[in-house]
């Protein structure tokens, strides 16, 4: 009697396993193992399933191409990691300020989980050196960009959520983030300008402010965008940036400072006053 020898094998689930299979060695050789460990030892838990860090710590530009949807790179772990990460920190925040209204809340858990803080975050336990990255990305600095930082953290947060449960989660943000929202709530850094130009403009009724470009100069790899700010046809303020939003931030940054309901509705009905934005 003839046995085949697939009868005790095991099938096989496609496409992951079949990218592990034909291409995982590939895929293995960047990793390094005494970086795995000494990134367990910085956030003080160490991974049951070294798998999971590998897959956390593996951007995608380091996958085979054969791998078109990107299971084996940290994109999937990074979707987990930001929704357990956002209930965590909304937990945090509920029960660490019960004075606070709902629109507060929002507004510091906008700021904690934002890719500006987590990126800091990441590059405080220096997580872009454990990172594995395909030679591309590599040499056009993904190691240091903020985005690619702050996503990575979301992975970890996701692999460590799967490898040892909410607990687990819970005392690596205590030790890395909770700890810094004070710090980050007092940063002039983080304070979001257009956010908060927009409240008192619409507080006063005179409804969205306007940002007009009035320039970009410079080659188109180091562009610089000058952009003022209108509100009700008041200008209140300019800003220079690499881009537009950088620009537009410290545009709305000097109309906060500049603010005045009583000079806008002068400036509104006619009456000249001084100008407020120096040239």
């Amino acid at each position: 009697m003839r046995v085949s020898f697939l009868a005790n094998t095991k099938p096989l689930k496609l496409p992951a396993d079949l990218i592990r299979l034909f291409f995982g060695p590939w895929n293995k050789t960047r990793r390094n193992p005494e970086a795995g460990e000494q990134l367990q030892k910085i956030i003080v838990y160490r991974f049951r399933s070294i798998d999971l860090l590998n897959q956390a710590l593996t951007h995608k530009s380091a996958i085979v191409p054969e791998d078109t949807k990107g299971l084996l790179s940290n994109e999937r772990l990074e979707f987990l990691g930001d929704a357990v990460l956002n209930c965590l920190v909304t937990e945090y925040l509920y029960r660490r300020h019960p004075e606070k209204s709902e629109g507060q809340l929002s507004k510091i858990k906008s700021l904690v989980v934002s890719r500006k803080i987590l990126g800091e975050v990441a590059q405080r336990i220096e997580l872009g050196r454990y990172l594995i990255f395909g030679i591309s990305e590599e040499k056009s600095g993904g190691r240091n960009r903020l985005s690619t930082m702050s996503n990575a953290f979301e992975a970890l947060v996701g692999a460590v959520y799967l490898d040892g449960g909410l607990q687990e989660v819970k005392n690596l943000l205590k030790r890395f983030l909770f700890e810094r929202i004070p710090e980050f709530l007092q940063d002039e850094r983080h304070i979001n300008y257009k956010s908060k130009i927009l409240e008192l403009s619409q507080h006063d009724g005179f409804g969205i402010p306007r940002y007009v470009t009035l320039e970009a100069s410079g080659p188109d790899h180091a562009k610089e965008f000058t952009v003022q700010i209108e509100i009700a046809g008041v200008v209140l303020g300019k800003g220079c940036g690499s881009n537009k939003k950088i620009a537009q931030q410290h545009a709305a940054q000097q109309a906060v400072e500049h603010y005045s309901r009583e000079l806008i509705e002068s400036r509104c009905k006619g009456v000249a006053y001084d100008e407020l934005v120096s040239h």
